[in-house]
């Protein structure tokens, strides 16, 4: 099968979904010492195909503790229309998130380097936009992929929870009471696509399910990376 032919078979379905978005990404890994790494990347998302939605910039440096044990942290700048422009007369508007985590892999503790990877990631984040209330939520994610021997292609699938601290407010009489609650639920599975030269295409396909939202919203994911060992 051609690439165009893969692109094909994945985009077609999506052709008919009313509720979907299109990412398409960029990243750059480089390794600035020993055990670490530094990733350099930009989002596009799109609603359907063309429609703008945001864009992110963003930077993430990782250390490895032990074996199978990672702990990071990142920030990223995004870049989207403004709901508010007839307030302050600007067509876009800004959000920061900063975030740290850790992330385990318990497979490392039996075998360092085996094919299948088993991803267990926490990550507190901290978002502020202009005009919204600032919020912090608790990421959860499951991953796990294989990569398969003598064939340059390593599928995978993951599952994130997101729970906000800040989900519900309401105003009372004498005071204002903040509940947290999950805010929304995302899957995707997909594959690497291991290129020449160290560089590698991620395909997938998601489904993400917001809070008091009755729809679901599929997501075409393609990410093209660039990791220098």
């Amino acid at each position: 099968m051609s690439i165009r032919a893969f692109f094909l078979a994945i985009c077609i379905p999506f052709w008919g979904l009313s509720q979907h978005q299109t990412w398409l990404g960029a990243e750059f890994n480089f390794k600035p010492i020993k055990k670490t790494k530094l990733s350099l990347g930009v989002q596009h998302r799109m609603n359907g195909f063309s429609e703008w939605n945001r864009t992110f910039l963003e930077g993430k440096f990782s250390a490895k503790v032990v074996s199978g044990v990672h702990v990071f942290a990142g920030q990223r700048l995004g870049i989207c229309p403004n709901p508010q422009s007839s307030i302050d007369l600007k067509a876009t508007t800004y959000r920061y998130r900063s975030a740290i985590g850790i992330e385990l892999n318990p497979v490392d503790w039996f075998k360092e380097k085996a094919r299948f990877h088993l991803g267990i990631t926490e990550q507190m984040q901290w978002t502020q936009r202009k005009f919204q209330r600032s919020n912090t939520v608790l990421r959860s994610k499951v991953s796990a992929k294989y990569d398969l021997e003598d064939f340059p292609l390593t599928p995978f699938i993951q599952w994130e929870h997101f729970y906000d601290f800040q989900r519900d407010i309401t105003y009372m009489a004498e005071e204002i009471r903040i509940d947290g609650g999950t805010a929304a639920f995302r899957t995707f599975a997909g594959c690497i696509v291991e290129l020449p030269k160290a560089h590698e295409l991620q395909v997938s396909v998601g489904r993400r399910q917001n809070f008091l939202r009755e729809n679901p919203q599929w997501i075409l994911a393609v990410k093209y990376s660039v990791n220098l060992k």
